[in-house]
């Protein structure tokens, strides 16, 4: 089956979205205290190991990492001003 970039952007985006949901309380004080990769690095490898096993080769590229910054970060950033922003 060849790559199918569109496909791999939207189980990026309900990966990122998964990780919000199920861990909004600790993002919310990792984006206050800056360090939030290193608050949420079980939650975000847990997340890294689906995605690969899902997409061989979404794995190779780094839509996850954009899809986090992007669901995640700049969405809450938006919400609400943490010192970072």
């Amino acid at each position: 089956m060849a790559f199918d970039q569109k496909r791999c952007e939207r189980l990026a985006r309900a990966t990122a979205s998964d990780i919000q949901v199920y861990n909004k309380d600790k993002i919310v004080a990792a984006l206050e205290q800056d360090n939030f990769f290193e608050a949420l690095k079980d939650a975000l490898e847990e997340s890294r190991k689906n995605f690969e096993a899902r997409s061989k080769e979404a794995a190779k590229t780094n839509i996850l990492e954009r899809a986090i910054v992007d669901t995640i970060i700049v969405q809450m950033g938006v919400e609400r001003k943490y010192s970072i922003f």
